[in-house]
């Protein structure tokens, strides 16, 4: 990478509301927008509200800082970027001018993690942005062309330490903000495949593809889905390298995740989508292990989807969990995914749903897709809710700048500049408001490299 100088510029605001927030459902979707800034006045509102950030783009992940719920970021295709300070009820675009250096990239911002000063975003083609002062500025992480796989996922963990995840398997730490990594995993995912690929499990033999999809859950514990979706893998802290496991029926796997809840309850498992819009359980901790038979630890679940896929779910409390998918559909289950109802908060979403996530111990609920459709809700904290009480942040400088890792000079090409003031209001529809030394991976140090991915959907 060039060593540069970084350059800071003015983040010009300019304070405006998207006119579609305001005008698309008419006087009463114009007087919503008109007092959505007013303290709390969306979330009076009983039901999935959605936000209209004013574009058309995909948008693929979000993360809000725990130590602060107000401060959160959305990120998506084209390089598309917003910044909430307020808990998510408006949404500020920003923009990075010259990211690729001149040449005709087109980012896609695929995640985003929030830690504290903490912020980094995965991008692709291969890329790494990292912000120590809250996304007041950044440094762009070299990486480098031997590493496994592309970035796919990171965890920020603590100043100057995270943990990223490719999409080969490789998984690696850095304590220094990215100019070293040490690998955790200790060989790829293909190599663990066709090593043990006398094992069973059906589709590994001889195994060169990638992860579709990599999920983590706080204390360092992964899933993944292969790219074709005929397997799964595992990996937990301590062990060396994945242990991959056989799917549960005949049809291939749309997506899974853990079935760990927001609100801070313990709960042991995982959730499965199959394609055709079938849904499985599984409570065992069994499904970690690699002599388990997944038939007989996975229980359907009832659901009726019309063949309609379900591409993510996320469980809020022991009890109740919310999925999403094609055609913006959503379910919900009040009985810990036994079983799953229809929604119909999704009807007539131009799009399709693909993440949802809940913040503040449960209490706030986003779900985000393509068209730039973002929904937002807020529930009751439960009884047992280990919500989080964080003051405020105070509001930081409007102000932007892009940096390489390195010092040295540099022309003043990357440099991150405000797109403007988009805010986000709510709109109504219908009757209800719902409105890493030198290179990444090149300082990669300890343990043979080894990669893991998580796709987009």
């Amino acid at each position: 990478a060039d060593e540069e100088d970084a350059e800071t510029i003015e983040a010009p605001v300019t304070g405006v509301v998207s006119r579609r927030a305001a005008l698309a459902a008419g006087p009463a979707a114009a007087a919503a927008a008109a007092g959505a800034s007013g303290a709390g006045a969306v979330d009076e509102v009983a039901t999935w509200v959605q936000y209209d950030l004013n574009t058309g783009e995909t948008l693929y992940d979000i993360d809000f800082d725990p130590q602060d719920p107000n401060h959160g970021f959305v990120v998506g295709a084209r390089g598309l970027f917003y910044e909430t300070k307020d808990g998510g009820k408006r949404w500020v675009s920003r923009s990075f001018a010259n990211l690729s250096k001149g040449q005709d990239i087109s980012y896609r911002f695929q995640a985003v993690t929030v830690n504290g000063p903490e912020v980094w975003i995965v991008g692709k083609p291969a890329l790494l942005l990292h912000s120590k002062d809250g996304g007041a500025s950044w440094k762009k992480v070299p990486v480098s062309r031997k590493l496994p796989g592309d970035p796919r996922l990171m965890k920020a963990l603590a100043p100057g330490k995270a943990e990223m995840a490719t999409s080969s398997g490789a998984v690696y730490l850095t304590e220094n903000d990215g100019k070293n990594w040490k690998s955790i995993v200790k060989e790829t995912v293909d190599a663990t495949l066709n090593r043990v690929s006398s094992s069973g499990v059906q589709g590994a033999s001889y195994y060169t593809g990638t992860l579709k999809e990599i999920k983590r859950t706080d204390d360092g514990r992964y899933l993944a889905v292969a790219q074709r979706g005929n397997f799964y893998l595992t990996f937990m802290p301590g062990e060396n390298r994945w242990v991959p496991h056989n799917r549960v029926s005949a049809r291939r796997i749309q997506s899974m995740g853990f079935r760990t809840t927001s609100n801070g309850d313990p709960w042991e498992g995982v959730w499965m989508s199959l394609n055709g819009g079938y849904v499985t359980n599984c409570t065992d901790p069994k499904y970690a292990e690699f002599d388990s038979n997944s038939k007989d630890i996975f229980k359907n679940a009832s659901i009726r989807t019309g063949g309609i896929g379900i591409i993510d779910a996320a469980f809020r409390t022991q009890d109740e969990g919310w999925a999403v998918g094609g055609s913006g559909v959503i379910y919900t289950t009040k009985d810990g995914g036994k079983s799953w109802g229809f929604d119909s908060a999704g009807n007539d979403l131009p799009c399709n749903l693909y993440n949802v996530k809940f913040f503040k111990g449960g209490q706030v609920g986003y779900m985000i897709g393509n068209n730039g459709i973002l929904l937002r809700k807020t529930f009751e904290a439960e009884p047992n809710a280990a919500a989080a009480a964080v003051p405020a942040a105070a509001p930081a400088a409007d102000r932007r700048h892009f940096t390489d890792s390195g010092g040295g000079a540099r022309p003043p090409s990357l440099v991150a500049a405000a797109a403007g003031r988009a805010v986000a209001r709510p709109r109504i529809r219908r009757t209800q408001a719902t409105a890493t030394a030198s290179t990444l991976l090149a300082g990669i140090g300890g343990g043979s490299s080894s990669s893991s991915r998580s796709t987009a959907t």
